[in-house]
């Protein structure tokens, strides 16, 4: 169980739902109203700590981007960093997805394009925070252009 979770224990949370499911009820027994500073606040910092849960803190280890390339459902997963990054960018997925094709078991929605992916991202509020993604290697090669 990731670090997010435990720093909640009365919160009896179902580690294979989705997370945004499993963030909304949390949200609910705190009484964390969407609207206000406090839940973005909170939904940022579980999605920063459920990725380095399921991928890892060091974009330098190469088991981190091989799981990231076997949750997308590459066939054959890269023996290198640089491989992986080169597949990864080329795979339209949204991070949130990867997360709960990581938490559910299910297969990652994939999209078409960047502009699939855009569209997608924006009509379903699964923005991942740009400022964060870009500290982070890992999550530096899904971002693309939102607005």
């Amino acid at each position: 169980m990731s670090s997010y979770w435990n720093a909640h224990p009365n919160f009896v949370h179902n580690p294979a739902a989705p997370l945004q499911q499993e963030f909304n009820r949390l949200a609910d027994q705190n009484g964390w109203d969407p609207d206000k500073a406090q839940y973005k606040r909170e939904w940022k910092r579980c999605g920063q700590e459920e990725f380095a849960h399921h991928f890892g803190r060091d974009e330098n280890r190469l088991a981190g981007w091989q799981a990231m390339c076997a949750t997308v459902g590459v066939k054959e997963v890269p023996e290198s960093i640089k491989q992986c990054k080169q597949v990864l960018r080329t795979t339209w997925i949204n991070i949130f997805d990867l997360l709960d094709a990581k938490r559910t078991g299910r297969p990652v929605k994939k999209h078409a394009s960047a502009k699939a992916l855009r569209e997608y991202t924006k009509r379903e509020d699964k923005i991942f925070p740009k400022k964060d993604a870009k500290k982070n290697r890992f999550l530096k090669a899904w971002l693309i252009k939102m607005f």
